[in-house]
């Protein structure tokens, strides 16, 4: 009873697949996690880099206010309107500057920070504001600018209407603190003072102004304009506290998330701990790359924060796309290593089986063949030894049924003799190879040739000119003349010639061979195309063997273009080695691919009147001189024969065997 067995196949497959597939996994994951990681830093570094951008807007804000106050405040008219307390000729040009400049208060405080007159509220006046730190710095003589937090009540002071548009309700938002506020009734201005100078320079009073910026999103979206593309979605806010009072972040609903609060984590470290924060944070209601810095007034207290951040979201579906792109690529490839593996593992394991089946037959008693394996490892050897086992095996059975033949000879006397006839006919085969056949028969042909050549020249010279028999006796001599050539090709072909080596050209060797086919088959329908023309070389080696080749492979080319076509002929040297190309090729109708495998066996030809030692021969000339003749054709594309020969004939070449040429021949292959 046999037991279950696991296939080897199954095994090697597993063996290959499980690794394989622990390095597709584990690539899968630090590719994908190095990836992201990447992208998620770059994208909080350039929120960073745009709070920058944000924090240079900001400025910019207060700086052009400053400015523009600073400009006001150089009108000598002033100075001379605050030391008379007339300030009928300035009103409207200071309600000018509120309108245009978008201002939402304008003052002219006196020496001592008592405000002399309101632009937006001219009835109240009269209060000081010497304490203020930027009306202080102005009456030093200097013009500063920054952001203050005005209750409600400065405000209604400064602008009734400020007092009535500033209260902004608040809203519930998800990660805030916890607050009891309903309404946020204090405002974050942008305030600049500078201050008045009389005509001896002395300072007189200060101009000051103010831009409430509750509700007045033109900085965010300058800020977002100018920092973010309209695809990157990102977005910029003003905080007063945690409450936003200017922001472009949207709700869902599509409307600005003004009156939303800061989250409770992002709170305690800008406003609490006075830090920066730039990390990943809950923004309404979802994640964003952020980056917050807090928003002092004059006195370094922390009043605000200014924000930028993109959402999160796009950038975790990138992730996903990455991913799902890596998986992709990665289980195409791991398909591939499947059938790879597959078919490597089908490979070792069909040698194992025949292996397996040649010992069934031998167990059997029956007749094995050889088993052929590729392969240069232990299946390979494994093989060996068996084809060696069941040659001894084979033998030792041989050598039995001879021993029961001879037995039996002994009997029979008859059966001696037919035993020893079948004994030789097998040692014959055994011992009989093309090689020597080749020799054999060329050596036994050409001494009765040669008897045969001698009478029929004695015939040929008794017979009087005109003589009836004198064109069969011609004809003799031509058959003669071939069955020579056969003879002689056959010497070559079994290595029986010896080489004379010379150094010649082949550009000059090619050239001679196409004027003398000229005179065999008329070239009017044939265009010779002649690229070696002007890189001739030279290589050692017996040229009239050399010719034989070439003239052989120009003919076969020409009369495989039945009705005219196109010969090219070129020389190239290899640049890796002292190598020399000779290519011919012809535009016929191709050779299939049956013929190809038989191309270059002996006594095989397509013509009618072909012995099939051309190429045989040609082969064996060439492989003499150490090259290989390489082929390559499709039946209806022509076909192209290239000869590769070295430059130089070393000691070896002459020695080399001949190997069987029929055993080698392939398409697109070495021969």
């Amino acid at each position: 009873m046999h037991r279950l067995r696991t296939p080897i196949r199954r095994k090697l497959l597993f063996a290959t697949l499980t690794p394989l597939s622990a390095a597709i996994l584990l690539s899968w994951m630090i590719g994908a996690t190095l990836i992201t990681d990447r992208i998620f830093k770059q994208a909080q570094q350039k929120v960073v880099s745009d709070l920058n951008s944000a924090r240079k807007v900001y400025w910019g804000e207060i700086e052009h206010l400053s400015s523009t106050v600073k400009i006001a405040g150089l009108s000598s008219d002033l100075s001379e309107a605050l030391h008379s307390g007339m300030f009928n000729g300035h009103k409207a040009m200071l309600r000018k500057l509120l309108q245009s400049e978008q201002l939402s208060f304008i003052n002219i405080i006196d020496s001592k920070g008592i405000v002399r007159y309101r632009a937006a509220n001219p009835l109240a006046a009269g209060d000081s504001l010497a304490k203020d730190p930027l009306v202080a710095k102005a009456l030093l003589g200097t013009a500063v600018g920054g952001s203050q937090i005005y209750d409600h009540q400065r405000l209604a002071l400064e602008n009734p209407e400020l007092a009535s548009t500033v209260s902004m309700a608040i809203k519930a938002t998800p990660r805030s603190r916890s607050t009891t506020r309903r309404s946020e009734d204090r405002g974050l201005l942008l305030v600049a003072a500078a201050p008045l100078l009389a005509a001896d320079g002395s300072v007189t009073g200060v101009l000051q102004a103010g831009q409430l910026l509750n509700g007045d999103n033109r900085v965010v979206d300058t800020i977002t304009s100018i920092v973010y593309e309209r695809d990157e979605r990102g977005s910029a806010t003003i905080f007063l506290g945690d409450v936003r009072i200017a922001t472009s972040v949207r709700d869902s609903g599509g409307e600005r998330a003004t009156g939303s609060l800061m989250s409770s984590e992002v709170a305690t470290v800008v406003l609490e701990n006075n830090k920066l924060w730039s990390d990943r944070a809950f923004v309404l209601n979802d994640w964003y790359f952020s980056a917050y810095e807090p928003i002092l007034d004059p006195v370094g207290s922390t009043i605000g924060a200014l924000y930028v951040g993109m959402p999160e979201r796009p950038f975790l579906t990138m992730r996903t796309n990455i991913n799902l792109i890596f998986g992709g690529v990665l289980a195409f490839v791991a398909l591939i290593g499947i059938a790879l593996s597959g078919w490597i593992s089908n490979k070792l394991a069909r040698p194992v089986r025949a292996l397996a089946k040649g010992a069934r037959r031998m167990a059997a008693g029956e007749r094995i063949e050889r088993i052929v394996v590729d392969t240069r490892d232990e299946i390979g050897l494994l093989a060996d030894e068996f084809n060696t086992m069941a040659h001894e095996v084979s033998t030792l059975n041989s050598t039995l049924e001879q021993k029961v033949e001879i037995r039996t000879a002994q009997l029979e006397e008859k059966n001696l003799e037919l035993l020893a006839t079948q004994k030789e006919l097998a040692k014959s085969e055994r011992l009989a190879g093309l090689g020597l056949l080749a020799a054999g028969v060329a050596h036994e042909i050409n001494n009765p040739l040669a008897i045969i050549r001698g009478n029929t020249e004695l015939l040929q010279d008794e017979l009087p000119e005109g003589a009836e028999e004198l064109e069969e006796v011609e004809a003799i001599m031509q058959e003669i003349g071939r069955i020579e050539r056969i003879v002689n090709n056959l010497r070559v072909f079994s290595r029986s010639g010896n080489k004379r080596i010379s150094r010649f050209s082949l550009g000059k060797a090619l050239d001679s061979i196409l004027d003398q086919v000229g005179h065999q088959i008329p070239l009017e329908t044939y265009r010779i195309a002649r690229e070696y023309w002007g890189k001739d070389l030279e290589i050692e080696g017996d040229p009239d063997q050399i010719r034989q080749v070439l003239t052989n492979l120009i003919i076969n080319g020409l009369q495989a273009m039945e009705g005219g076509g196109i010969l090219t002929l070129d020389i190239s040297r290899h640049a890796e080695d002292d190598k020399v190309s000779i290519t011919i090729a012809d535009s016929g109708p191709g050779i299939s691919a049956e013929h190809l495998e038989k191309l270059f066996t002996p006594f095989f030809s397509t013509k009618a009147k072909g012995t099939g030692l051309g190429l045989a021969v040609s082969y064996g000339i060439i492989s003499d001189h150490g090259g290989e003749i390489l082929v390559s054709s499709q039946e209806g594309d022509g076909a192209l024969f290239t000869v590769v020969l070295p430059l130089h004939q070393s000691a070896k070449t002459s020695d080399c065997g001949n190997a069987n040429p029929a055993s080698k021949t392939r398409s697109n292959e070495a021969i």
